[in-house]
């Protein structure tokens, strides 16, 4: 009896530190127990090793925050993927064999992850081309706000209202951006406006332009072109005018434009120019009298 105990012991004890073939594979429950806990203690071992490159070398390093974040980021996925090649090795898992597997599967993986692919090479391409960064004032299609953050597979940009929007990285590559902050937080603004007909536009056009010198965040030292002011057309109720100024930071594009709002429509009243509502002419005909009679 104890013969066979000793004999289930040792046969329980081979099975857990050199395990058994299963389909050409050997499974060992002391290699994945092993595995596991290298994976568990691995991956905040990364974190902490991003944390010092960050803290010793990046933040001391005369590179942009964006660029530390880009340099943070692929340092993970590096670490990562080294470790899921030592949990692999560790657990038993022949890495020639996965090959063999991965190649086999590539085909129907390429076709079910083709998008999943493609934003995690879009992904990269923005991380090193940098056609916007973090901070960016960006335009996506009908999409317009701030690049908040910048991961391998997407962008979340956050909008006026506090939105956040997720963005897919291959959209922001494939479709056309419009970056307000490429080159520097200057920006051109546009503001529109409409006067009544019989208006003197010589005093109108004065008008615009002296509000717009008189701004402190429209650029009036000559390092932009100064404001100009244009009559667009004759519309159905109103001679329209656009009036363009150079910001020298186009984060206070909306206030700006408040402000001019509210200064042209005083300097409007106070010099007797109207903004006028739409107008229409309705001109009623006398029905002609029946020259006979039913």
């Amino acid at each position: 009896q104890w013969g066979i105990i000793n004999s289930d012991n040792e046969g329980l004890r081979d099975f857990f530190f050199n395990g058994a073939q299963i389909s050409g594979f050997t499974i060992s429950p002391a290699r994945i127990t092993l595995a596991l806990l290298l994976f568990v203690l691995g991956w905040p071992t990364i974190e902490y090793l991003k944390q010092i490159l960050n803290r010793e070398w990046l933040q001391s390093a005369d590179i942009s925050e964006n660029s530390r974040d880009t340099v943070l980021t692929l340092s993970g996925y590096v670490g990562f993927a080294a470790l899921l090649l030592i949990v692999l090795g560790v657990s038993g898992v022949k890495l020639t064999g996965l090959t063999v597997i991965i190649g086999a599967l590539s085909v129907g993986i390429g076709f079910g992850l083709q998008n999943v692919v493609n934003n995690f090479i879009s992904g990269l391409i923005l991380m090193f081309e940098r056609p916007i960064k973090k901070g960016d004032w960006i335009q996506v299609g009908a999409t317009e706000g701030y690049v908040k953050k910048i991961s391998i597979r997407s962008t979340i940009i956050q909008t006026f209202d506090r939105s956040d929007v997720i963005v897919p990285n291959s959209e922001l590559i494939s479709n056309q951006v419009t970056n307000m902050m490429l080159d520097d937080h200057r920006g051109r603004l546009r503001v529109s406006v409409g006067v009544a007909y019989g208006s003197d536009t010589e005093l109108v056009q004065q008008l615009l332009y002296d509000l717009a010198m008189s701004h402190e965040q429209v650029i009036t030292d000559g390092s932009a072109p100064e404001p100009r002011i244009y009559f667009q057309a004759f519309g159905d109720s109103s001679l329209n005018f656009d009036l363009l100024c150079h910001l020298k930071d186009i984060d206070f594009k909306i206030i700006v434009r408040s402000e001019l709002h509210m200064a042209i429509d005083k300097a409007f009243r106070d010099h007797g120019v109207e903004i006028p509502f739409p107008q229409r002419d309705i001109h009623v005909k006398k029905n002609q009298e029946l020259s006979s009679q039913d």
